[in-house]
């Protein structure tokens, strides 16, 4: 009588006799199976450029609100709404009467001590005068000049004036007005150029450079693209977003562009070397990306590669991982083959080859890719 114990491992046996069966019969098929027709492909180098999308708001290359230090009436505006002014172009007069007579008072004062210093003078020199008398008118005049020159302060901060060339907004006072420090009188912007500030991820960090062209749209303007200039880029990378703020100019000669605009901005990274293959290699499972690469020449076999895919362009496919310049993969053909699978390169695809004209020559199948 047959324990349970043995008959349990002569039913093992069989199962693993039947299952190295399998394996050597199938072994034994895909040997005597003839290698199927492909078309291959080169792992180029290739120069990839990323482009950057990003939003921006638009500012002027200078900006100030018009303001006055003091609290005194408005005697006249010198200025209209839109206006173009040029720098030190005066822009709001304030009363300055009380002041222009203290200064009329110290130059008169000044012109009697200056007369009182050149008699003293003259005495000291005739050996009359003291030379105590001599200090004091000349410390007088000079007293007299610091008052004068302090006076002349105070009449300038009654003179608004554009600090540099731009363009005025809307005027918010009015001749006759009191106005106090910080009330608005209007706004000054430079609006030569334009400066848009976006944020870009820090992975494209080593890819960016002054001087690269940015083009940039916004919806005031339907179907225009203004191209400006990566003027800079910022010091400091935000750790929340971990993105890093660049800045961008914008000639802006016919001031379309506005403070404060939206702008849709693009811009191509430079070129970096990178590995690519054509999109029809690349097979995607799952999240995961496969390619077959062709290994050995008698015979030439299909080997499937994980692979670590970056940007797509113009029908090519960055692989950051998984390959290496110069090995060959199937670009026509991958679902006819496996893993390990003998092949027949029918042709190599340079980007310009007729692949219909290649397999109706091989008398393969166009349909199955």
């Amino acid at each position: 009588m047959i324990s349970g114990k043995t008959e349990f491992c002569c039913i093992r046996l069989r199962f693993l006799i039947s299952l190295l069966l399998l394996v050597v019969a199938d072994e034994l098929l895909a040997a005597g199976k003839p290698p199927t027709g492909v078309i291959a492909a080169p792992v180029e180098q290739f120069p990839m450029v990323d482009n950057i999308e990003a939003l921006g708001t638009a500012s002027a290359n200078e900006s100030v609100t018009v303001t006055t230090k003091i609290t005194e009436k408005i005697v006249s505006i010198h200025f209209a709404d839109g206006q173009q002014v040029k720098r030190g172009q005066l822009l709001v007069q304030l009363d300055d009467q009380e002041e222009q007579a203290n200064l009329r008072s110290e130059q008169a004062i000044l012109k009697e001590r200056q007369s009182v210093l050149r008699r003293t003078e003259e005495l000291f020199n005739r050996k009359v005068g003291s030379e105590a008398d001599l200090d004091l008118a000349r410390a007088q005049v000079s007293q007299t000049q610091s008052d004068i020159e302090a006076i002349k302060s105070r009449i300038s901060a009654h003179r608004i004036t554009a600090p540099f060339n731009g363009v005025v907004g809307l005027r918010e006072v009015s001749e006759g007005a009191l106005v106090e420090p910080d009330d608005v009188l209007t706004t000054l912007d430079d609006l030569s150029v334009m400066k848009v500030d976006f944020d870009i991820p820090v992975v494209y960090l080593s890819q960016l450079e002054t001087g690269l062209q940015v083009d940039a749209s916004t919806s005031a303007y339907p179907g225009r693209l203004f191209t400006g200039e990566l003027k800079s880029i910022s010091s400091r990378i935000d750790p929340v977003t971990r993105t890093v703020k660049a800045r961008a100019w914008f000639a802006n000669p016919r001031r379309e562009l506005l403070p404060g605009m939206l702008m849709q901005l693009s811009l191509q990274s430079k070129p970096r070397d990178t590995l690519v293959v054509p999109e029809s290699a690349v097979f995607a499972v799952g999240r995961q990306h496969f390619l077959y690469a062709i290994e050995g020449k008698k015979p030439a076999r299909a080997k499937r590669h994980t692979v670590t895919i970056g940007t797509r362009k113009a029908g090519l496919v960055e692989i950051t991982q998984g390959v290496e310049a110069g090995d060959f993969v199937i670009v026509h053909g991958t679902l006819k083959v496996s893993d390990g699978n003998p092949v027949k390169i029918l042709a190599v695809d340079d980007g310009n080859l007729d692949i219909a004209k290649v397999l109706r020559e091989a008398g393969e199948s166009e349909s199955t890719p």
